[in-house]
């Protein structure tokens, strides 16, 4: 006999399954062309039980882009708490930030393209951004307290690298650098940031 719990955890198994292929689905389609029809077709199941986990295509895509924002929380958290050298916990930040957007393809499209239809996109750049600043803040913070960086306004240091990183995620994730290595592409920005560009 099931009891709840084994419903539950179906529904969330279930529920995840649809996640994982909705993924594949709007990353190659977009959120326009894809329709739930297509998803339902590629799950294996009616549109109808599509509509028992997610109450329209905005909702279902809006689910996708929270577990994407999730993964990449997720990642970049396990950095900021490793225990290594700021300077290199820096380095590993935008490496691993950069790798996992490469993999990321619906958040980074919701991101860069204004996708209309769905109004939550906005709510969900600017929590985004607000996360990288204060965890790019706990970098910076670490490396004064261990004498390796020199910075007076932590909140304005932040804000400066976030953007940086922000800049290079087009290009070094989907335009002209995507396919270049990535180690060796971050080295050379960081190399700018920590150092500048004036010959010494």
């Amino acid at each position: 006999m099931q009891t709840s719990s084994d419903n539950a955890n179906k529904k969330d198994l279930n529920r995840e399954n649809i996640l994982k292929i909705a993924r594949e689905i709007f990353s190659k389609y977009g959120f326009k062309k894809t329709t739930l029809d297509d998803i339902a077709n590629a799950v294996r199941k009616g549109k109808s039980s599509l509509y028992y986990y997610f109450k329209s295509k905005e909702d279902l895509f809006q689910a996708v882009i929270m577990k994407e924002v999730e993964i990449l929380g997720h990642e970049l958290e396990i950095v900021i708490n490793r225990n290594t050298d700021p300077v290199d916990k820096l380095r590993d930040y935008i490496l691993t930030k950069l790798a996992t957007f490469r993999n990321l393809a619906n958040f980074y499209h919701a991101i860069e393209n204004d996708v209309t239809a769905v109004g939550f996109i906005d709510e969900v750049k600017i929590k985004y951004e607000q996360d990288e600043i204060r965890m790019i803040k706990r970098i910076l913070i670490e490396g004064v307290r261990k004498n390796e960086f020199e910075i007076y306004d932590f909140n304005l240091a932040a804000i400066g690298i976030t953007t940086a990183i922000k800049g290079l995620e087009m290009p070094l994730t989907a335009g002209n650098y995507g396919d270049v290595n990535l180690e060796r592409s971050v080295d050379i920005i960081l190399k700018i940031m920590c150092y500048g560009i004036m010959k010494r």
